[in-house]
């Protein structure tokens, strides 16, 4: 497996067009990550072997960090061009599609999609069954509501007729303190 990858990936270099050249791209990286040291070299006033030695100073060249990117750069071209072959390749084939994915992705029947419908099915079932106890409890809720008001005017009517024959009371009790 790792043999024919290789062998795929040493063929696709050859094919490809001249990459630019290595040490120009790292001049060019070198350029952009240390512009500093070349302004120094600008700024600073005095001969050029003592800018140079300012320079090289207050700015420490870092090759390793430059030589890093470079290489970055050169593996991330090629992976890319690598990657827009193959895809083109596979676009291009007159294979029907079950040759290319391979004969262990072909199906024949989904049964994922079956146990979805399946468990879609339940679910609508319960869903259904939620619904109907939630309308029943609704309904419920509705009648010992109306039952409550119900006794709450009762109640609100007997109190009503207890004020009044209180002050029934206490009106014949007043009649018969006088007459006393």
């Amino acid at each position: 497996m790792f043999s024919s990858f290789l062998k795929s990936v040493l063929v696709f270099n050859r094919s490809q067009n001249q990459a630019p050249n290595f040490i120009l791209v790292y001049a060019l990286i070198a350029l952009a990550w240390h512009n500093q040291f070349f302004i120094t070299l600008v700024v600073f006033s005095g001969s050029f072997s003592e800018k140079l030695a300012q320079a090289l100073t207050e700015h420490s060249f870092q090759y390793g960090t430059v030589l890093c990117l470079t290489i970055l750069f050169f593996i991330l071209r090629l992976a890319f061009l690598y990657l827009v072959n193959k895809t083109d390749n596979f676009i291009e084939a007159d294979e029907p599609i079950e040759a290319k994915i391979g004969s262990d992705q072909v199906f024949t029947e989904n049964k994922d999609v079956l146990r979805l419908l399946a468990l879609l099915e339940d679910t609508k079932a319960e869903l259904a069954k939620v619904k109907a106890r939630e309308t029943a409890a609704q309904t419920d809720k509705n009648a010992t509501i109306n039952k409550m008001l119900a006794v709450q005017a009762e109640l609100d009517i007997a109190q009503a007729d207890i004020a009044i024959l209180s002050q029934a009371n206490e009106d014949l009790r007043a009649k018969l303190s006088e007459h006393a």
